[in-house]
């Protein structure tokens, strides 16, 4: 009988008190829907793995860093030596072939062309004191041979005292055999000098046959 009433008396009481309850639960639900939404971040970054990225970076060509950290090739400049040749075998040039009188210096250049490996110069030279001699003279006849390069040819010209590539002093009979420096990319021209070493004894005569081969 209790229970009863108890269950009379709480309908009771709901009926007569709805209102506040529909209100209460209204206005949650209502602040629950106005609740403003969160800003947009935008999308969402993507999440790589530790493996997907090793895989990544496996598949990218191996070009880029080692290529551009090399310093440029460097134009390859030839040396001159690099360009020597062999002279051909057999090959001679005339320098003097002849009889002429010398009464200070008489000279005779020649030319050594490029790429000659192993020029050499051969040659004899008879000298006289008077152009009737038939056999070369005693030491009144000598004269002195100089091989000079065009360097020291000038300064042989201005007086100056210079170094000579070859000498003789003071000889009027004589055989030269000389091996000559190989060229490079350029000629190099000498000159074969005959000097009187005695202008007290007057003119010479000299008998000279040389020539340069290759």
């Amino acid at each position: 009988m209790l229970v009863g009433v108890a269950l009379v008396a709480a309908c009771v009481y709901y009926q007569n008190h709805p209102p506040q309850l529909e209100g209460w639960t209204s206005g949650r639900f209502q602040a629950a829907e106005t609740k403003p939404a969160a800003p947009d971040s935008g999308p969402m970054p993507a999440i790589v793995s530790p493996l997907q990225a090793l895989m990544e970076k496996a598949a990218v060509p191996p070009t880029t860093q080692t290529e551009t950290e090399e310093e440029p090739a460097r134009p390859w400049k030839p040396h001159p030596s690099d360009h020597v040749a062999l002279s051909p075998v057999g090959t001679s040039t005339a320098i003097v072939h002849k009889t002429f009188a010398v009464t200070s210096t008489a000279k005779f250049s020649f030319e050594v062309p490029p790429h000659a490996a192993s020029p050499q110069l051969r040659g004899t030279y008879h000298s006289f004191a008077k152009p009737s001699g038939a056999q070369s003279g005693d030491e009144n006849g000598d004269v002195d041979l100089l091989l000079i390069n065009e360097q020291q040819y000038a300064d042989f010209l201005n007086g100056n005292p210079a170094d000579v590539v070859y000498s003789v002093d003071s000889s009027h009979d004589q055989d030269v055999s000389l091996g000559l420096p190989a060229t490079l990319d350029q000629p190099v021209r000498y000159y074969l000098v005959f000097r009187n070493s005695s202008a007290r004894a007057g003119k010479k005569v000299v008998q000279a046959d040389f020539r340069v081969d290759f």
